[in-house]
């Protein structure tokens, strides 16, 4: 996970299994999904995202909507616990199934500074290479208003599809070949050229809300 310089956490995901665990309830209660962790016999809410080691230690599923009682859901999860041995398990869970992991590490907060900003657009140096080689080229990208047009083609990861995952914002992921700068230009920002040298870079946007640029 990345705070970024405005303040928002954005949760990335580069070729790697994990579960996004953002919780949602509906205004009803009626509908609701997210994850838990069982510790000392308790189930404790969690955030964030979790990086997973292995498939699910337990699957189950239902056609229909398991229950739409949260609370019920809860006294479900701790008799499966209890029953199974599954102490210290993480769950995801929603109205239509269970999934519960032994495997798994909550993923790091870094606090990382961009080599380069322009409004809510930042860019960030990748620290562990990722291998890009089968990915498609582009010669410019644009995020919101944003442009960005780069002086040769690079090779360029875009989404989940792809093997990114970048929540709430938007973004992607790539590879440079060369040391020449880029232009970065917007409407309400004018235009930059930035130096990036060769090497991988994170072109990431905060979620759009007003005023975001």
């Amino acid at each position: 996970m990345l705070r970024t310089p405005d303040g928002v956490v954005e949760k990335v995901a580069i070729e790697e299994r994990f579960i996004d665990c953002a919780p949602y309830v509906s205004r009803s209660g009626a509908t609701f999904n997210g994850c838990m962790v069982e510790r000392k016999g308790e189930l404790i809410a969690v955030r964030g995202l979790y990086k997973i080691f292995n498939e699910p230690l337990y699957r189950f599923s239902s056609r229909g909507k398991i229950t739409r009682d949260l609370s019920r859901l809860q006294d479900l999860i701790m008799k499966f616990i209890r029953e199974f041995g599954t102490n210290g398990a993480l769950v995801y869970y929603d109205n239509y199934m269970l999934h519960i992991y032994d495997s798994f590490r909550k993923a790091v907060m870094l606090e990382d500074t961009p080599a380069f900003e322009q409004g809510h657009l930042f860019i960030y140096r990748l620290r562990l290479p990722i291998d890009l080689s089968g990915e498609q080229k582009t010669e410019q990208e644009a995020i919101y208003n944003h442009k960005i047009v780069f002086s040769s083609s690079v090779s360029v990861k875009y989404d989940a599809l792809d093997g990114l995952y970048l929540s709430p914002g938007y973004g992607f992921l790539i590879q440079k070949s060369d040391d020449e700068p880029i232009k970065i230009s917007s409407p309400n920002h004018g235009e930059a050229e930035v130096s990036l040298p060769a090497g991988q870079w994170l072109f990431l946007h905060a979620p759009p809300r007003k005023s975001v640029d």
